[in-house]
């Protein structure tokens, strides 16, 4: 059974490198009423995903240091079980992504509707938590 971290059960992280791109998504979720940590990239998520125990985490796949296809491996094995979101604006990452046998929530296109992105934020919040 899932063990969501009370801390973090309506938290969002999102990693992306760029970030201008990472700055707009987390000012128009804030503007949705949804709590957000930033992270520029794969390393840097993981050590804020230990820190704040996110429901949910955006990962772009291309990032320096640690892309994140091999974040969202280490992510998803934490144990209050965060869904995760991959989005990347290179075919050829997003076709690798949806081979991969990951369990994530989504695999995106880039860019993605600031709106769009936000169903999908709020969607796999409705679904995170240890009933889930």
């Amino acid at each position: 059974m899932a063990t969501q971290s009370p801390a973090g059960a309506d938290i969002v992280l999102i990693a992306d490198d760029n970030a201008s791109l990472r700055s707009k998504i987390v000012d128009f979720l804030t503007l949705e009423g949804i709590r957000s940590v930033e992270a520029g990239d794969g390393e840097a998520a993981l050590r804020e995903a230990a820190r704040v125990h996110p429901a949910v985490v955006l990962l772009d796949i291309k990032m320096p240091t640690m892309d994140g296809l091999t974040a969202a491996r280490r992510i998803v094995d934490m144990p209050w079980q965060p869904k995760v979101i991959l989005m990347s604006g290179f075919d050829d990452s997003v076709r690798l992504a949806n081979k991969a046998d990951l369990p994530v929530f989504a695999v995106l296109e880039k860019p993605v509707p600031l709106r769009l992105l936000a169903r999908f934020v709020w969607d796999a919040l409705e679904k995170s938590g240890p009933a889930n």
